[in-house]
């Protein structure tokens, strides 16, 4: 039998009214249970539904069965059929006439709904299921906002907990695999810049053919985006067409990634290609870009923990530091231990100040020349930066691993000093200094040097957390300094023990001078050229 015209004129009001309810809940943000809550106070209005029945997920992805109207709690506890429905049924219990069915959303059953009315009151068995059915289709769209932000929100945290892993390119491997399982690509480039301290900028980038990656710029280089990086001058803000040619289409989708809110920083940019044919539909874009936001904030963040350690120590100290789960507390946390320590100050810089260079930017752009140019020297012998204080480099060695032995310890000081006084040498014929070089004390300017190798308490210390360290050695170190001459090294007696008689160097000494408030006087040696 078909539906009559007044079965026909009814289901039209019906589902008009439903619809404008539902639309309306929406638009106010109603939440699940308020707006099920609703939905039966229409029906029961309109249709004299006298229960109203939804199982299915809420907004914290919990599963929760709501019932509303009479006894809700007793059809909950006493009617087990409402609990496994995979089709459409009816059945009754006690003065009450029910119709369930599964809701299905693509095809997938995400829960299930059900309408009791009194059985004076029931619908004939043509219209009742029609009644479930537009109220069912109705309600998918409430259903389907839902399911949107339960899936956004699961994204997040999936690719939120991917990105937690140390390691940087580790974690984006983890967030591409999350994020290819509910958006399928054929091919992704992350580019992201590496800003050091300096503000020079090193751009990395990651390729994916669907989860695996293929090319990355630490190992396994990808000869076009490496001609495209270095013609661009900055890929992060050129056209893109060149990387149509890289990944071999012309359906590209950009997601860039900014820091800042004021003034923003392009620190990134995401490119991705559909798989072939497809297009990417709205709801892929926002997926998307919940990937980039994360992904943002995991770069804001290894670039900020980066510069911290950039401070102290080499690029690859940190590589190592940084792919070890808890690296602070194994490795940065202040401790006792046996470290060498240098002391580097410019000898007759105050004079050379004054009298030649005068202006600050001439000062301060000789001395963070010549400290710039150190630490590429020293890094290599495992040196770390305590601080610079006005024209004198402080170095530690031994953090943040301390593995070398002592001896080997010293023999990296030594070769450190003695690159030092080398380099300060050339610096200082630069030019650039001819200045310098034309003062009658030229032959008095020069790196004076005091190196020690002893017990300290060391590590991230301070509100600041600078890499530093605490011990009468490091008087004693900054003392000797202050004795040295240009171009001289002075080392104390441990160093002197230390160092390995096949060095190609020896000392001259033993030497003592007296230190305030200390009985004994400080021993020294100077290192022979």
């Amino acid at each position: 039998m078909s539906l009559s015209f007044e079965h026909l004129k009814l289901l039209r009001n019906l589902h008009k009214g439903l619809d404008s309810l539902i639309e309306n809940l929406q638009l106010n943000h109603i939440d699940l249970e308020t707006a099920l809550g609703k939905i039966f106070l229409f029906l029961n209005e309109k249709i004299r539904v006298e229960v109203f029945f939804v199982e299915t997920q809420d907004e914290n992805l919990n599963n929760r069965v709501f019932c509303f109207g009479r006894g809700n709690e007793n059809i909950k506890r006493t009617t087990p059929q409402l609990l496994k429905i995979d089709r459409q049924s009816n059945f009754t219990t006690p003065g009450l006439s029910w119709w369930v069915q599964p809701i299905e959303m693509a095809g997938t059953m995400i829960g299930a709904i059900g309408l009791a009315f009194e059985n004076d009151n029931s619908p004939d068995k043509i219209l009742a299921p029609e009644i479930l059915d537009g109220i069912s289709e109705q309600i998918d769209q409430f259903f389907f906002g839902i399911h949107i932000n339960r899936l956004k929100h699961s994204m997040i945290m999936g690719i939120q907990s991917a990105l937690k892993n140390h390691s940087i390119t580790d974690s984006i491997d983890g967030a591409v695999y999350v994020l290819h399982k509910e958006i399928p690509f054929e091919r992704m480039i992350i580019l992201y810049s590496d800003r050091e301290l300096t503000g020079e900028e090193k751009i990395n980038y990651l390729v994916y053919n669907q989860t695996e990656r293929i090319f990355d710029s630490s190992e396994n280089l990808c000869p076009e985006l490496e001609d495209f990086i270095i013609k661009s001058g900055n890929c992060l803000t050129a056209n893109i067409e060149p990387l149509k040619k890289v990944t071999g289409s012309d359906n590209l989708t950009v997601s860039y990634l900014l820091d800042g809110l004021i003034e923003e920083d392009l620190i990134g940019k995401i490119i991705l290609v559909p798989e072939k044919g497809q297009h990417f539909s709205i709801f892929s874009r926002e997926i998307v870009q919940v990937f980039s936001e994360s992904l943002r904030q995991r770069l804001v963040d290894f670039n900020r923990e980066r510069n911290v350690l950039r401070k102290f120590f080499s690029d690859q100290v940190i590589k190592k530091l940084t792919a070890e789960p808890g690296y602070y507390k194994a490795h940065l946390t202040a401790r006792e231990a046996e470290i060498g320590i240098m002391f580097a100050d410019i000898s007759g810089f105050t004079k050379m100040s004054e009298q030649i260079l005068k202006s600050p930017e001439r000062i301060t752009a000789l001395v963070d020349k010549w400290s710039s140019g150190i630490m590429d020297r020293v890094f290599q012998y495992g040196a770390c930066l305590d601080k610079l204080v006005g024209d004198c480099v402080i170095l530690l060695f031994g953090p943040p691993f301390y593995e070398e032995t002592p001896e080997k310890i010293v023999e990296n000081l030594i070769k450190s000093a003695k690159t030092i006084v080398e380099f300060t040498r050339e610096f200082l014929l630069l030019p650039e200094n001819k200045d310098i070089q034309n003062h009658k004390d030229f032959s008095k300017f020069g790196v004076a040097i005091g190196l020690n190798f002893c017990q300290s308490v060391v590590g991230l210390i301070g509100p600041n957390e600078d890499l530093t360290a605490f011990s009468s050695g490091m008087n004693n170190t900054a003392r000797l300094q202050g004795l040295a001459h240009a171009g001289e090294i002075l080392v104390t007696e441990r160093v002197q023990e230390l160092a390995p008689r096949s060095g190609p160097w020896k000392f001259k000494g033993p030497d003592s001078a007296p230190v305030k408030n200390v009985e004994k006087p400080l021993v020294f040696y100077k290192l022979l050229d």
